[in-house]
């Protein structure tokens, strides 16, 4: 009985997916020829269609028609996103995470216009949460942290990865910076030989492909896994002890488990796209130059890598250093601190 409204919930989901709209389609043909249209980003596919069932989801828990609603039920939408606490981060999603979500849900429905399924899109004019588009709410490690993660992978028991496996995914993600996607996506025959150097072929947004060489230091680590990598019928580089492909959630609990086994201040905030943020700021540090660090991320501009080193630079250039090192240099007053009564 407690699953009763789950089950209905599923069973009026199903049903919306399979009715007919006017134009003979069903609304489930309608979804996957939308995202069709995306077919050179599997990254932003995925998140639309994830953006897209939960906006379905919420329609059908209140009994609305998904191709009949209008301005102010999308309007309650975004203002429920902004309220919904994440059980995961205990906060709100970020006003970014909201955007993308709207823009979605806007998305779909300009393609139902244009595909004659209905008159107007109801989100057009739904407000969108405002933010810093120059400011990353993304957490980052410093480079010691990121050696004590990459260290502690190393003997880490994993719920469902191997040790060597552990090691390589955190090795991948910080000394190469690769997105989870990417990782999660890369197969065994993407590695390979050229000039001399073993490399990785990496598969990017919007079907961009990087070829990424494999640091020696990882030779041992990726040596290592492949001597041990379980038998199984898939091409798939990364897996888990029983055969599987490894997906982003296994990897999200990783690098959370290190963060956390590291020292990191708030691991739950630390996830694989911090590894890239890191990756970023080492190679900035050490003096990589920008656009050479772009072309490693796979950033469409000069700007998307230089919102990475935001954060690192105004925190290192704070004026508050320059104050607390001229305020403590001033002799500590005697006795424990007491000195003149105030008034």
């Amino acid at each position: 009985m407690g699953r009763g409204p789950d089950a209905v919930g599923t069973r009026a989901q199903t049903e919306l997916l399979a009715s007919a709209t006017r134009t003979g389609h069903t609304l489930a043909a309608l979804i996957a020829s939308w995202l069709g249209s995306f077919s050179e980003s599997a990254d932003t596919r995925g998140a639309y269609s994830r953006d897209l069932r939960e906006y379905l989801d919420w329609c059908t828990r209140r009994a609305l028609d998904p191709l009949g609603v209008r301005l102010p039920e999308v309007q309650m939408y975004g203002a429920e996103l902004a309220a919904t606490t994440n059980p995961r981060t205990g906060r709100p999603p970020a006003a970014s995470t909201r955007a993308r979500k709207l823009a979605a849900v806007s998305s779909f429905y300009t393609y139902l216009v244009r595909a004659g399924a209905i008159d107007a899109n109801p989100a057009r004019d739904a407000a969108r949460p405002r933010y810093d588009r120059r400011h990353s709410p993304t957490a980052s490690v410093s480079a010691e942290q990121a050696s004590a993660m990459l260290a502690g992978s190393r003997d880490y028991r994993h719920r469902t990865l191997g040790a060597q496996a552990s090691a390589l995914v955190m090795a991948l993600l910080i000394d190469l910076g690769v997105r989870v996607s990417e990782l999660c996506d890369a197969d065994l025959s993407d590695l390979g030989q050229r000039e001399g150097m073993r490399v990785l072929t990496v598969r990017m947004k919007g079907g961009k492909v990087r070829t990424r060489p494999i640091p020696h230091a990882l030779h041992g680590v990726l040596d290592a896994y492949l001597e041990q990598r379980p038998n199984a019928d898939t091409d798939a580089l990364v897996i888990t002890r029983d055969g599987h492909r490894v997906n982003r959630h296994q990897i999200y609990r990783l690098v959370q488990a290190m963060a956390a086994q590291a020292g990191v201040a708030m691991p739950q905030r630390i996830t694989p796209h911090s590894m890239r943020h890191t990756f970023n700021t080492i190679a900035r540090q050490h003096g990589a130059a920008l656009e050479d660090r772009r072309d490693a991320l796979g950033h469409s501009s000069a700007a998307v890598t230089q919102l990475y080193d935001h954060v690192a630079l105004s925190l290192s250039r704070d004026p508050a250093h320059l104050v607390s090192r001229a305020t403590a240099s001033r002799e500590e007053p005697e006795n424990g601190g007491a000195g003149t009564p105030l008034g």
